[in-house]
């Protein structure tokens, strides 16, 4: 009774006392009661109240003990199910992108083989040569283009007859074929998950994993996942660990190349400018969109560095080449001498300046830096990376490949096998451990390291990577196989990485050599069609 009891304004007796008073009406039962009466009506009501809360207090402080005690209790389940649902996700994803890798691997099988023979058949890239060249040289013997030369305008017809050549070729030789996909096998769904089961044994006690590894960093591989592995116990499984799938790029347009594209290299001049080089110094030059990546590039002309190598009976074998504003230059050396190179600097129509620079020491790696004025290099036998003046004319080539600086030389069980560079640091490969190093141009101190955890499962194995400006980067992966073995086709993962080394896409492809990133940040990737030609593709 909380309600203020209402007076009448009149005078009489109590209904319950027979008090002759002044009259109120109750509020909970509407008597018409004393003031007194009120009262005691009020009291006991309250008492009553009282004793039924109480009651209620109890019963509730019980239920929350007991509350209390379930939750301990159920503490060990819950993390428990939070463990196996957890586990669940990374299979059901696994699942789902081990699918999904399949379907794409099929899928890409078959656009290649569409698009290979389409190619061939429908010549849709030879027409768009053809016509451009009809073009411009009408617009050329009529006076109106005076921007190209009879002899560039040979070198291109040249190429054409070439192409038209091999493409007549083909379609003599080659036989039409067609795909057939076999009947799938059953699947038994908890094949893939593991059978549900309920246990009221006790649970073994599991202890919760740690994202840091000994040095108190998270260390990143290949994938971009972190490595958490080193820093777990034994006891804990790897199905705690949770994985998350990463965007496929897309091709966006392909090339033929007279070629296979082991070297790509691109030139910042006035246009984008696309040097694709196969191993014997065969060049195809090519002009890039430099706003649209979609757009297909143009070929400019094609030339050979060093004449009539590809069919000699000892080749010169290009083991590095890099591009710069005056010169081409590449590291050589004959088929049969491989424990020494041969440094030649060419112009970029590919004739050579200069005299050849003998090394006594296989140079597998070059690398020109316009910003620090320096030409990098990887000496595999001192364990070693280096460097030397950049030469901006003739009369400085000697003299700078002459005098050699060390940058880091590395212990005897640290071998580099690949380096690359933006304006402030230079990453370097090493074939042991898998990882990449990466060190401040200035300092020479590492800032961050990536380690290949691929390779430790025997899939793939760590041999170029690309270094952005932003520190984010592209790392090629190959197919790990037994020695001496010589598949038909080698499988290799292009991972992207943002500049914090979390992947954010991925390329997978067969036969991939050339690697290089766009002036759009696409990727352009120089891959072997046939035994003595290719394709250049663009991913984005």
């Amino acid at each position: 009774m909380t309600a203020t009891p209402k007076p009448l304004s009149i005078v009489a007796k109590c209904a319950l006392c027979s008090t002759k008073t002044e009259l109120f009406v109750c509020p909970h039962c509407d008597e018409v009661i004393c003031q007194v009466c009120v009262n005691k009506h009020r009291s006991i009501l309250n008492e009553t109240l009282k004793e039924h809360w109480l009651k209620c207090k109890t019963k509730f402080q019980n239920l929350s003990q007991l509350s209390n005690n379930y939750d301990r209790d159920f503490g060990s389940v819950e993390n428990e199910i939070d463990r196996i649902r957890q586990m669940l996700e990374r299979r059901y994803l696994e699942f789902v992108q081990s699918i999904d890798n399949k379907k794409n691997t099929l899928l890409i099988q078959i656009e290649d083989h569409i698009r290979s023979t389409s190619s061939y058949v429908k010549h849709a890239d030879l027409q768009q040569v053809f016509k451009s060249v009809h073009q411009r040289l009408n617009e050329f013997f009529q006076g109106t283009n005076t921007a190209s030369n009879a002899d560039d305008f040979l070198l291109e017809i040249q190429h054409l007859n070439r192409q038209i050549n091999n493409r007549e070729r083909f379609m003599n030789d080659d036989t039409l074929k067609y795909p057939y996909l076999t009947p799938s096998k059953p699947l038994i769904i908890s094949d893939v998950f593991g059978e549900l089961q309920w246990n009221s044994k006790p649970m073994p006690i599991r202890n919760s994993p740690r994202p840091l590894t000994a040095n108190g960093h998270t260390s990143r591989n290949s994938d971009g996942w972190q490595d958490e592995s080193s820093s777990l116990p034994d006891e804990i499984e790897q199905d705690a660990l949770p994985a998350a799938p990463v965007m496929r790029k897309q091709r966006q347009w392909s090339l033929d190349a007279s070629g296979v594209p082991h070297f790509l290299c691109i030139l910042s001049k006035k246009n984008y400018l696309l040097f694709a080089c196969d191993k014997y110094g065969c060049i195809d030059l090519y002009q890039l969109d430099g706003t649209d990546p979609s757009v297909p590039p143009r070929h400019l002309r094609q030339f050979e560095l060093f004449s009539g190598n590809s069919s000699s009976q000892k080749p010169q074998i290009i083991e590095a080449f890099t591009v710069y504003t005056p010169f081409i230059v590449v590291s050589a050396h004959l088929s049969d001498q491989t424990d020494t190179s041969s440094v030649y600097f060419f112009d970029h129509r590919g004739i050579q300046q200069g005299e050849t620079c003998l090394q006594n020491f296989p140079v597998r790696q070059l690398s020109a830096d316009n910003g620090f004025k320096c030409l990098w290099g990887v000496d595999r036998h001192q364990h070693s990376v280096y460097y030397n003046q950049l030469p901006m004319n003739v009369t400085q080539i000697q003299q700078s490949i002459d005098q050699r600086e060390e940058f880091i030389v590395f212990g005897r069980d640290f071998e580099p096998i690949r380096i690359t560079q933006n304006q402030t640091s230079i990453a370097v490969v090493e074939r042991n451990s898998q990882s990449v190093h990466i060190f401040d141009k200035q300092t020479k101190e590492q800032v961050d390291e990536i380690q290949n955890l691929l390779r430790t499962e025997g899939t793939f194995r760590l041999w170029n990577v690309l270094l952005r400006d932003d520190n984010s980067m592209v790392l090629k992966l190959d197919e790990d196989l037994p020695p001496y073995s010589r598949p038909q086709t080698i499988h290799h993962l292009i991972v992207e990485l943002d500049p914090n080394g979390v992947p954010i896409a991925q390329i997978e492809r067969t036969a991939v050599y050339g690697l290089a990133v766009g002036p759009n940040q696409e990727i352009l990737l120089g891959c072997k069609r046939h035994q003595q030609n290719g394709s250049i593709e663009c991913y984005i």
